[in-house]
């Protein structure tokens, strides 16, 4: 069974770090889409409220995200992923934003108790 923990933006912030991740978008309509590119977090240029992403190609415009228009941010690490993981940006209109890579999960809070 995946884990998965909410975020709040400045945790999700710190979690991207320094590194690239590949891009998923899935559509509300079902529609699956990776793109060629890697993003990088431009944590110059985020706030609580704005992620702004570059990819690796500088001819590549950003990619701005505004968390008005995210109902939840997600970390989980899928059973056979063992170093690798995800952030996911959930939107209000039902589209879900994958960013894999090696997120730095010292920022992550720590996982719930389980209770025996």
């Amino acid at each position: 069974m995946p884990t998965a923990r909410d975020l709040d933006p400045t945790t999700a912030a710190r979690a991207f770090g320094h590194a690239s991740f590949n891009l998923l978008r899935r559509g509300a309509n079902g529609s699956l889409s990776l793109s060629a590119d890697h993003w990088r977090l431009e944590s110059g240029r985020t706030t609580p409220h704005t992620f702004c992403f570059a990819a690796r190609d500088a001819q590549a415009p950003d990619l701005v995200i505004d968390m008005a228009d995210v109902e939840r941010l997600v970390w989980d690490r899928l059973p056979k992923q063992q170093v690798r993981s995800q952030i996911r940006f959930h939107f209000r209109r039902g589209d879900v934003w994958t960013f894999s890579g090696n997120v730095d999960e010292s920022a992550l809070p720590s996982p719930p108790a389980e209770h025996a």
